[in-house]
């Protein structure tokens, strides 16, 4: 992938990502929730569906509901 390719992925919209047929695909963020350090699930195209203590958990969670995960920076 060229770096032009990736710089308009990243400054993709929320909905156009979602438009790209990513119904399936989530990413992991790191959240703080209560003060307590947590790692969110989202859906391509933001919304938050889960909330877990670990990445790892978060990312087991993910795969076990046969999501695909991609990295956002």
């Amino acid at each position: 992938m060229t770096d032009k390719q990736i710089e308009t992925l990243r400054n993709l919209t929320p909905e156009a990502f979602a438009a790209l047929g990513a119904e399936n695909t989530v990413y992991i963020k790191p959240v703080v929730q209560d003060g307590v350090a947590a790692f969110a699930v989202h859906t391509a195209a933001g919304q938050p569906i889960g909330l877990l203590e670990s990445q790892a958990h978060a990312q087991a969670a993910a795969l076990a509901h046969d999501m695909t995960l991609v990295s956002v920076h």
